[in-house]
């Protein structure tokens, strides 16, 4: 009776055995795919200083039958690789990056499993070393700009930085790099009209790439602007009316605008100095002119009006994405173009359009439109403008000399 029993458990476990081994072979055989690799502790394009210490994790379906890691293509030795034969595996690097030059390196690790297939996985991360002390100046130590224009303020450092603040009448502003791969840096501050002349400080805070910190200042000397005045214009109550009909209000120019500046782009679209938009016969309204209508009252007019002959071609000033093209009451036929860092330039009055649509990227003297009268104006003209962080600021400055 005994031996009856024996029989069927002796075939159970020669069926378990059969069946677990096969599973095995065909796991071995079949198993396709890759280790999983991920790194702490070093990240791609990130910047370190000192010690840093790595921590390689490989994990698998099958075992791991090796890792290796490389520094620069050289093999580096790895703690805790005796964990290696396991599905998961957590190794640890320590890099002294002292011992390295300054600059771009790669760290790359390949892992096999196991299986008759031998996959292979591997990661690469490029990172940057830094351990020099952080160096940066002001270019100029001190500033004169007149009322109502742009500081083009630059740093120079010897290296490349992670960011630069300043603050400027308690306002935050940003520097940006000059090109791709240089180490000055610039920013745009526009200074409004109704500023009171005297001395300033614009301070900044310079930060590198691994956390060092210096701080700058220089001296900021606002002129006074002789700003002229005019006794003012009439616009026909008819053609307002008429404006009216096919216009949107000048609060959605002004809300869209405020919008664009917040999503401009970290970087200059430009380079260069910018450009009068028409061939101009003679320049009506100067920046800053101080008028009187019975429309808009006492105001101050933060643009210039250029003059030629009617419907004359108006082209971009510089390079710029559209980011405006409709009809407004005031400004009429209106073409908005951001050029990046928060400065804008902004074309009133169009007559029509040119065959240009929000998003396009125009250059310097691409066609926009052509001069015309549309909007609160009483005679051809371009209303030309351009505004630093939406605040305007005499578009002839910008005309004069490279920003």
């Amino acid at each position: 009776m005994l031996d009856k029993l024996k029989m069927p458990l002796i075939m159970c476990v020669i069926f378990a055995v059969t069946v677990f081994a096969g599973i095995k072979v065909f796991s071995y055989l079949s198993y396709s795919e890759l280790p999983v690799i991920s790194l702490e502790g070093i990240k791609k394009d990130s910047y370190y200083a000192n010690n840093l210490n790595v921590n390689i994790n490989v994990n698998s379906g099958y075992k791991i039958s090796s890792i290796a890691a490389f520094l620069d293509s050289k093999p580096v030795d790895l703690e805790n690789s005796k964990e290696i034969g396991k599905k998961n595996v957590k190794l640890a690097f320590n890099l002294d990056t002292k011992e390295l030059s300054q600059g771009k390196h790669d760290f790359n690790v390949v892992a096999l499993d196991s299986s008759k297939h031998k996959n292979r996985n591997e990661e690469t991360v490029n990172f940057y070393v830094d351990n020099s002390e952080l160096k940066a100046a002001f270019l100029d130590m001190q500033y004169k700009v007149y009322q109502g224009h742009t500081i083009h303020a630059k740093i120079q450092s010897n290296k490349k930085l992670d960011n630069i603040t300043a603050l400027f009448l308690e306002k935050p502003f940003n520097f940006y790099p000059e090109s791709e791969y240089s180490n000055v840096y610039e920013c745009f501050i526009p200074l409004d009209c109704d500023l009171n002349p005297g001395e300033y400080i614009l301070n900044a805070k310079v930060k590198d790439f691994v956390g060092n910190e210096t701080n700058l200042s220089s001296k900021v000397d606002i002129l006074e602007y002789n700003f002229p005045k005019q006794k003012g214009f009439v616009v026909e109550r008819g053609k307002l009316e008429e404006e009216k009909e096919v216009s949107m209000s000048n609060k959605v120019l002004e809300d869209a605008i405020e919008k664009w500046v917040q999503d401009s782009p970290n970087k200059k679209l430009w380079s260069g100095k910018f450009e009068l938009p028409i061939d101009v016969k003679k320049i009506t309204t100067p920046f800053g002119e101080i008028r009187t209508t019975s429309e808009k009252g006492h105001y101050m007019h933060r643009a210039v009006d250029l003059l030629n002959f009617p419907k004359t071609v108006v082209w971009a000033s510089q390079e710029g994405r559209v980011v405006i093209k409709d009809r407004f009451l005031l400004t009429g036929n209106t073409v908005v173009l951001d050029h990046g860092v928060g400065v804008f330039s902004i074309y009133c009055h169009l007559e029509d359009f040119a065959d240009i649509e929000v998003g396009d990227l125009v250059k310097k003297g691409n066609k926009l439109g052509r001069l015309g009268m549309t909007g609160y104006a009483n005679g051809y003209h371009l209303h030309w403008e351009i505004r630093v962080n939406n605040v305007a600021v005499n578009p002839m400055q910008w005309t004069q000399r490279n920003f």
